[in-house]
């Protein structure tokens, strides 16, 4: 169930435009009722340093609030950054998500950018690292899940944000195809003056349990009006969720 428009009115009234107009996007993707998990995976590599200054991250990890505050109703997002390694840093929540990001990210060195251990961590932080290997034709292994652990009660939502290609383009495919088979969509933006072939390349990989990426180039997040944006994150998503539920999942 969503945070009541009243609960956000009173403990976070600066996220209640933004709560009503993801909430409109929500009702035209025919979400009403869906509930998710919500992660914010951010790109921090030297190149990001400006986004991080200027202000541009904790604007949108605010609207990815508003959003999950009608996914789900802990109120909260939880907060991943990657650069040369991966980590989980904490929540931002309606009750202090405030500055949020300068205080999550504060001592940490920014460094390159490793999509694989990104994918990996928020993987094994909502514990869905029990899948299986399974042959298929001409030898080839595929990541399923196992066939004894059943349906998760409820999907990730995680927006993975970078400005730049991976370190090591091989292991983030690996990656990637690997956590297809756990319930996780991963919403790809990309800011810049030009998009990334390499995430269209992940949108479009082949041989996964699922296609569970969507790829959008935004240039300047800032730029993006609010409808737009809350339009773009939730574009595949219901697909997604119906077919990772015919497949057992979810419940």
């Amino acid at each position: 169930m969503p945070v009541n428009l009243d609960k956000i009115e009173s403990q976070a009234p600066a996220l209640l435009s933004l709560a009503k107009q993801a909430t409109i996007s929500i009702d035209k993707s025919g979400l009403n009722g869906t509930v998710a998990k919500v992660a914010l995976v951010l790109d921090y590599s030297g190149s990001m340093g400006n986004e991080y200054k200027n202000g541009s991250m904790q604007r949108l990890a605010e609207k990815v609030l508003a959003l999950a505050t009608q996914l789900d109703d802990d109120g909260a997002i939880d907060f991943f950054v990657f650069d040369s390694s991966a980590a989980y840093l904490g929540e931002i929540s309606l009750g202090d998500y405030k500055g949020s990001v300068d205080r999550l990210t504060r001592g940490r060195r920014m460094g390159t950018t490793n999509y694989a251990e990104a994918f990996l961590k928020v993987r094994d932080h909502f514990g869905f690292g029990n899948t299986v290997e399974k042959k298929g034709l001409f030898g080839r292994t595929k990541t399923v899940p196992n066939p004894n652990s059943g349906p998760a009660d409820a999907p990730v939502y995680a927006l993975f944000l970078t400005d730049g290609v991976p370190d090591n383009k091989a292991a983030a495919v690996k990656a990637l195809t690997e956590v297809a088979a756990t319930p996780i969509f991963w919403k790809f933006l990309s800011i810049g003056r030009e998009s990334i072939e390499f995430l269209q390349k992940l949108d479009d990989l082949d041989d996964r349990f699922v296609d569970n990426a969507d790829y959008k180039p935004v240039g300047n997040v800032d730029k993006v009006n609010d409808s737009e944006l809350f339009d773009m994150l939730l574009d595949e998503y219901p697909g997604w969720l119906k077919e990772v539920r015919a497949k057992g999942l979810i419940k």
